[in-house]
């Protein structure tokens, strides 16, 4: 037997002894679902969608949750085969057809290829410019960090690892 109805709130203190002021510690309600009280309001009912304007005459409207759908009679098959659109123009009734979308594929490939050619030759590519000092403070970040961690592997100091380095290629004879 389940004591949740017969119990319409429990009150749960907060804060517990740790902290030394009362003025600290509040209440937490815990109310059953079937006390009395404020409750979340209910989701508002489902609507049905707005009906949609036919794109074509030649098709009958969608339908809608109030009227049931009328049946669309097929057209009688014709011996010629159906007329296809220009490659340049847009499809028609949201339709999309492989000639147009590789146009536009082209369109836009031409079109990024002409930007990234603008784009070099806007100014110079040598100097003070900001994706070259990135590009340099990059790399010096990578030195340091690169010798740091070979001085903890080696257990030698850059000095030392320079003498080890210049005596190993027959640069210099260093004891």
């Amino acid at each position: 037997m389940s004591l949740a109805p017969s119990i319409p709130s429990i009150k749960v203190k907060v804060g517990g002894a740790s902290r030394p002021h009362r003025a600290c510690r509040s209440v937490a309600v815990i109310r059953s679902s079937n006390a009395e009280g404020p409750r979340r309001p209910a989701a508002p009912p489902l609507s049905p969608p707005p009906p949609m304007p036919p794109k074509t005459p030649a098709l009958s409207t969608p339908p809608t949750l109030s009227q049931p759908p009328t049946p669309v009679k097929p057209a009688a098959p014709s011996s010629s085969p159906p007329p296809q659109a220009p490659v340049g123009t847009p499809p028609v009734a949201g339709s999309v057809t492989l000639e147009y979308q590789r146009k536009v594929a082209r369109d836009l490939q031409d079109y990024f290829k002409q930007k990234k050619l603008e784009e070099v030759e806007q100014g110079p590519f040598f100097g003070f410019l900001g994706k070259n000092e990135i590009a340099n403070g990059r790399w010096a970040m990578f030195g340091f960090a690169v010798g740091m961690l070979t001085e903890f592997a080696t257990g030698s100091d850059f000095v030392q690892q320079m003498k080890i380095l210049l005596s190993n290629f027959g640069i210099v004879d260093l004891d």
